[in-house]
């Protein structure tokens, strides 16, 4: 994915356990989106997933996991 500054950011997947509904999706994307060195975030309830794109001198994958955690969810990087 390309960032509004020309650069390519890498984009994490995560399994996300407990979600029930839309406000579950919104809480967890205002939380990550919210964060600094999130560029985007981007949650599938049906899926379970939440896909966010970072900026890796900023924050890891498992401060984003935590960042999850930390909003009531467990997470979990994919792959």
């Amino acid at each position: 994915m390309t960032t509004a500054q020309g650069s390519t950011a890498p984009t994490v997947e995560l399994a996300v356990e407990g979600m029930h509904c839309g406000s579950c999706v919104a809480l967890i994307e205002e939380s990550l989106s919210e964060h600094p060195g999130v560029d985007a975030a981007r949650v599938d309830l049906e899926a379970g997933r939440a896909f966010v794109t970072y900026d890796p001198t900023a924050l890891d994958v498992a401060t984003i996991a935590e960042l999850v955690t930390d909003a009531g969810y467990a997470a979990s990087p994919v792959g």
